[in-house]
């Protein structure tokens, strides 16, 4: 009796043994546990203007209302202004204020100062931002370093000598003129006369590129450096000495500038004095200088 149990305690187990074999998903052999299928990555639009420029331009875009915000440029330099309308009145002209690279127009100085003082004279505003310098290109590699008592690699008789690397152009000059010709495209679909204001390093680079056809009425230059920033290889003494259009030049006195220093025919020098030149005088300044340039009438 005993024998028949066991034998069918054997008999059972070897069903439930296939049962569970029988469970397993047939697979062939050799191949790989199966893994969730990749997935595709999203394609990412590049855009030219570097990660700064584009975070501030976020910035401005969330700060001021909608119809401050002026859209300008395409393809290679798309970047956005703020404008700000004259008071009291008919616009005698817009003045684009051309700040310094990384400068917002609610940075304390002269030229954001202005463009709100300026309105109030009856000159709108389009307040725009130099791009930001490119980071540079790292130096190449020594990959050959002299090691004294070692022995240098044989070359192979049929081998060339390698291409001479030369240093890479400047993409700042191109950057801001691209920048500035948009910007002052921008002030001329807003009507009128248009003058474009910058200070210090602005002042001459706006400077330059009225020289390279910027097409500007007018432009105001406070406090430029005589000998920098080198553009294209001319200093701004050079720029101001050759540019043949009405331009306005205020400086500090005593500055670094020589009474030698020869301008254009058609720069007027007017001297400021020491300190912040900033407040009512300078606009009144520059806005009884546009007049007379521009024959604007009340």
């Amino acid at each position: 009796m005993w024998q028949r149990l066991v034998l069918l305690s054997l008999l059972t187990l070897g069903c439930v043994s296939a049962r569970s074999d029988d469970a397993k998903p047939n697979a062939p052999p050799g191949s790989a546990p199966s893994s969730p299928a990749p997935q595709i990555a999203a394609s990412v639009e590049r855009i030219a203007l570097l990660p700064t420029e584009t975070r501030r331009a976020g910035e401005l875009e969330t700060a001021f209302p909608d119809d401050s915000i002026v859209r300008f440029g395409d393809g290679a330099d798309h970047a956005i202004g703020v404008y700000r309308d004259a008071v009291g009145g008919k616009a005698r002209g817009i003045v684009v204020v051309v700040l310094g690279s990384s400068l917002v127009p609610d940075a304390a100085n002269d030229s954001t100062r202005l463009r709100r003082a300026l309105p109030r004279e009856r000159w709108a505003t389009l307040t725009i931002a130099l791009p930001d310098v490119p980071n540079e290109t790292l130096p190449p590699r020594q990959h050959d370093k002299f090691v004294e008592g070692a022995t240098a690699p044989a070359q192979p008789v049929d081998a060339k000598p390698a291409p001479v690397q030369t240093a890479s152009a400047d993409p700042m000059p191109a950057r801001v003129k691209a920048r500035l010709d948009a910007a002052v495209k921008a002030a001329r679909e807003k009507g009128g006369k248009v003058a474009v204001l910058g200070a210090d390093a602005a002042g001459a680079w706006i400077a330059w590129a009225q020289n390279q056809g910027l097409g500007a009425d007018a432009i105001v230059a406070i406090n430029p450096a005589r000998a920098a920033p080198a553009i294209d290889g001319k200093r701004p003494k050079d720029v101001l000495a050759a540019i043949a259009s009405p331009a306005l030049l205020l400086m500090e006195t005593p500055h670094e500038w020589s009474p030698d220093d020869p301008l254009g025919a058609h720069v007027d020098l007017r001297r400021l004095p020491p300190g912040e030149p900033s407040g009512v005088r300078l606009e009144r300044r520059i806005s009884g200088w546009l007049k007379r340039r521009f024959d604007a009438r009340e």
